[in-house]
Formats: structure tokens, sequence, C-alpha cells
């Protein structure tokens, strides 16, 4: 199913891009920010970076496993049902990894409580758009191939812009706040690697 293999192909390259922007540039900037119960920038980064990779992991093996089932799959509604299950398992991962994230607490930087709002904002944005392709995947026709592949590519599509607008807040994030605390803690942490740009 051509277009179900562009969904998922979509939604990994998407995280990954999004999650690059994330974890390897945000930082804490010259304000006032508090600093209770704050977390060394080497510690949180390593718990951050470690969820996004350990969230983007899941995603990539519910990707693959995906893909093996449809193979051969020719009935829709067992399609369906894969599909389905599939993206509520993105869901939920997505609600461990933003528990994690707030499990992580602030960074020890200015605007650190800043940045962890920011952030979690961020994710907690990912976990929605999940929620929404739920729904919308419950709802897919089965009548007919093309009803179901029309669907899987609206839904393909709202799920590519909702991750792009995440994004652009993980973007906007490392402009506002600029931290070379933050900046060497990801460059000297090994789960942040595969995050960086170029």
């Amino acid at each position: 199913m051509r277009a179900l293999r562009t969904l998922l192909l979509l939604v990994t390259v998407v995280l990954l891009a999004f999650a690059a922007a994330g974890c390897g540039g945000g930082g804490g900037g010259d304000d006032n920010g508090s600093k209770s119960a704050a977390a060394e920038p080497s510690v949180w980064a390593a718990s951050v970076c470690g969820a996004l990779g350990n969230w983007v992991k899941d995603l990539q093996d519910g990707s693959r496993q995906l893909g093996t089932q449809m193979r051969d799959t020719k009935d829709l509604k067992t399609v369906k049902a894969r599909f389905v299950d599939f993206l509520e398992n993105a869901e939920q991962s997505s609600e461990e990894m933003v528990e994690k994230v707030k499990d992580a607490g602030p960074p020890d930087v200015d605007q650190g409580e800043a940045i962890q709002e920011d952030l979690v904002t961020a994710l907690e944005k990912v976990n929605e758009s999940f929620s929404k392709a739920v729904d919308k995947a419950n709802e897919l026709s089965t009548d007919s191939l093309q009803s179901f592949s029309s669907g899987v590519g609206d839904l393909s599509q709202d799920v590519q812009n909702n991750l792009a607008t995440t994004g652009q807040d993980f973007s906007t994030l490392s402009d506002r706040f600029q931290s070379s605390e933050l900046d060497d803690a990801t460059d000297g942490e090994p789960a942040c690697q595969q995050f960086k740009t170029g």
C-alpha cells in the first residue's frame, strides 16, 4: 500500500527533523530564570535526548513492523486495524516521551524553566497530533482501495502539517534561548548526536 508506506516514511523523516531542532540547539538566555530543582546541563541533555531517541526508535521499529505486516495483506479492514494499532502505539509512546522530558526538570541555566516549559509544550503538540491521527484513522473508509488510500493520504498530510508546525516551534525555541552551557552539554552527550544538524 503505497500511501501507507508514504505516511510511515513521512512520519519518521519529519520526527527526526523536528527532534534535531529541539535537542540540538535549545538553551537558556541572559534574563532572570529560576534555577530551583534544576538539573545539571549534562544530566538534562542526557535525559531529554535519551527520551527523544527512545521515542524515535519506537516509532521506527513500529513503522518497520507495520511495513512487514502489510507486505502481503489485501484485506482493507485488516490493514486499517493494523494501521490504527500503529498510531495508537505511537500516541502512547509520545505520551511516555513527554512524561520523561517533564521528569528531567529544567536545566540549570538562565531561563531554564522557560526552556523546559516551551519544550514540553511543543512535545505535547506532537502527542496531540498522534491523538488526532488515531481518531481520523478510526474513521477511514474501507469500502474501496481508492477511498482508503485517499483517506490515508489526507491523514498523512495532516500529520505532516502538524509535525512541521512543531518543528517550527523548536526552531523558534532555539532562536529565543541561547546557552553555551546547553550547547556544550548536547555536543558532549552521545544520545544527542543523532539529532545534531550539520
